[in-house]
C-alpha cells in the first residue's frame, strides 16, 4: 500500500510540476505533504525529495541525513556532494556489511536513474554530518544542499529525529 501511495505521489507532483516549466526559470522547490508524506520538487532539475530527515546528536559527535531522491527525468542524475551548515565536514557515504561486520565508506557520487528512485537510507547511501557544529534536537529543521553533477544545487529542510533504531536516545524518560 505503501508503494502504491509513493507512486500516486510521483505521479500528482510530475503531472503538477511540469506544468509551466521553462527553460529559463531559476531551481525553484515546490513542497507539499501528500499521504503524510513530505515532497519536495525541484521542477528544473526533475529531482523530488521525499521525507527528508537527519537524526539527532550532539555537538561534536556525528548524525546521518536520509531523504528518498525521485529522478523523474530521462537521464540519470548524479548527486556529487552535500553540504551543510550543521558540521564541520559533510560527506555523501555508503554502508555494507562484509563477514557480518557493517562498514561505512565515502563514495564519490550517488546516481539517481532515470525515472528511478534512491533511497538515502540506513544500512545504504546516507549523508554523514561529521563533527557537529551544535545539537541536532529532535523537531528542529537543519538545511542540507545536494550539488547535481550539473552544477546546480539544490537545498532544503531535513527534520531531526530520534535515531529510530531503539536507542537510548529514543525512550521517553519517566
Amino acid at each position: 500500500m505503501n508503494y502504491f501511495k509513493t507512486i500516486l505521489a510521483i505521479s500528482a507532483f510530475t503531472l503538477i510540476s511540469s506544468c509551466g516549466t521553462h527553460a529559463h526559470d531559476a531551481p525553484k522547490a515546490e513542497e507539499t505533504t501528500q499521504y503524510k508524506d513530505r515532497v519536495v520538487s525541484f521542477r528544473n532539475e526533475n529531482i523530488q525529495l521525499m521525507n527528508p530527515f537527519a537524526r539527532k546528536a550532539k555537538k561534536g559527535q556525528n548524525s546521518a541525513a536520509f531523504v528518498k531522491v525521485i529522478n523523474t527525468d530521462l537521464k540519470t542524475q548524479q548527486i556529487v556532494a552535500a553540504t551543510s551548515p550543521v558540521a564541520n565536514i559533510i560527506e555523501l557515504h555508503t554502508s555494507t556489511e562484509e563477514n557480518g561486520v557493517h562498514k561505512m565508506r565515502p563514495v564519490e557520487a550517488i546516481d539517481v536513474p532515470a525515472g528511478g528512485v534512491v533511497e538515502l537510507k540506513s544500512g545504504g547511501y546516507h549523508v554523514m554530518l561529521i563533527d557537529l557544529k551544535h545539537d541536532l534536537i529532535a523537531g528542529q529543521e537543519i538545511p542540507v544542499t545536494f550539488e547535481m553533477d550539473n552544477g546546480n544545487k539544490i537545498e532544503t529542510t531535513y527534520s531531526v529525529k530520534g535515531c529510530g533504531c531503539g536507542c537510548k536516545g529514543d525512550k521517553k524518560k519517566k
